[in-house]
């Protein structure tokens, strides 16, 4: 099995082409800025996807805060971007799984499924809402494969740093306060990234149309990830709760449900919190000692 991984040098990306690279019945092909490829390019996309039984689309401007101040960046990288790699799926038919976002979703202190309205707060958010609404006119238009994976808040190594998690480990090693922002009582469900790409290899053969959240049901405030952090380290460092800045996604409570992914894949989040954020750390310490 032939399998394009666009964004394969990317947070998610990478991960999943390392796993895909440890199956003997796959050859996982990586299409990246990294390696000269383009998702504008329609054509070069098209050469690529030809040849392959299946295509994971990670390429993405994936900064949800940031997007605040470059909504046009974000916006058309993600829906272009989206659109092109479609259109050389249709060309071929070849099936094509979207990993979406939370986002899209917008807040909410209840268990959020996939019939939850689509509330985008800020401009990544809508444009991942955009593309996962043309993914599925795809479907419904051209019959195309399009399978809908929504991720709840990945984590784990590979990871950009400038993350809650990484960004509050630097600062307990080295001593200073961990900033938290707000009362610390925001909310986010996290998956780790080894669940996430499970997931993922899971959603090949979810029917055409259909969407999953991957999500773990728990919800965990900020300084609740300060504190585990604080403790895992044996830092000494105080919490430091600071004014929410200018690039901020406007999310202040998320929580997913999994049981449609559980139902239709047989999928169920593996690792605990606790778990997870000591293999983060770990990795963010052998990152600091090359």
């Amino acid at each position: 099995m032939r399998i394009l991984v666009t964004g394969h040098t990317g947070f998610i990306g990478s991960n999943m082409y390392s796993f895909l690279e440890n199956i003997g019945s796959v050859e996982p092909i990586g299409y990246s800025k990294s390696n000269g490829q383009d998702i504008f390019d329609l054509d070069q996309l098209k050469k690529h996807v030809k040849d392959c039984d299946i295509v994971y689309h990670f390429a993405a401007y994936a900064k949800p805060g940031e997007s605040i101040i470059k909504p046009v960046e974000a916006i058309e990288t993600n829906i272009k971007g989206c659109l092109n790699v479609l259109e050389a799926c249709r060309s071929y038919d070849v099936p094509f799984v979207y990993p979406s976002s939370c986002e899209i979703y917008g807040n909410s202190k209840k268990p959020i499924k996939e019939d939850f309205p689509i509330n985008p707060t800020n401009p990544y958010a809508a444009s991942k809402a955009a593309a996962d609404r043309i993914c599925y006119s795809y479907y419904v238009s051209y019959g195309l494969d399009v399978k809908l994976v929504r991720l709840f808040n990945p984590y784990g190594p590979h990871q950009q740093l400038n993350k809650i998690m990484p960004s509050l480990y630097f600062q307990a090693v080295e001593g200073k306060p961990l900033t938290v922002f707000g009362n610390g009582e925001d909310t986010r469900d996290y998956v780790f990234i080894d669940d996430i790409v499970q997931g993922l290899w899971a959603a090949r053969v979810l029917p055409g149309g259909e969407a999953v959240n991957l999500a773990t049901g728990r919800e965990t405030t900020n300084v609740e990830i300060a504190k585990l952090i604080l403790e895992l380290t044996g830092s000494k460092s105080k919490i430091s709760f600071v004014s929410y800045p200018k690039m901020f996604g406007n999310i202040k409570n998320q929580v997913g449900s999994y049981e449609k992914a559980k139902k239709m894949l047989g999928w169920t989040p593996k690792l605990s919190l606790e778990e997870g954020v000591k293999r983060t750390i770990r990795w963010l310490g052998s990152i600091t000692k090359r």
